[in-house]
């Protein structure tokens, strides 16, 4: 595989762990507001649902933040590696140049 394709795939990785965050606080936001016109068992079930949707959210936000760690570290490794070899192949050419 070639360093363009890999680069390329680690960015979809990353703008998809940055897209599973924002999802995942869409699912978690509770709006606790609406429960209180709710009579007392009601609240319950309803507080159970919220309390299960909260928990899956901050699941999904953990997992794109890790995804996104990843994918953003190994970005930068692989522009390193590249830029390195870049230098290392410029620095040959301009030495063949000199003699």
């Amino acid at each position: 595989m070639n360093k363009e394709k890999l680069f390329i795939i680690i960015a979809a990785v990353c703008i998809f762990a940055i897209a599973l965050f924002m999802i995942g606080g869409v699912v978690q936001d509770i709006d606790y507001h609406k429960l209180a016109g709710l009579s007392l068992a009601e609240q319950k079930a309803e507080y159970d649902d919220l309390q299960v949707r909260k928990t899956v959210g901050e699941t999904m936000q953990l997992a794109g933040a890790i995804l996104a760690l990843a994918g953003f570290a190994t970005i930068t490794v692989v522009a390193l590696t590249v830029s390195h070899k870049n230098a290392e192949e410029a620095e040959k050419k301009y030495t063949k140049e000199q003699q």
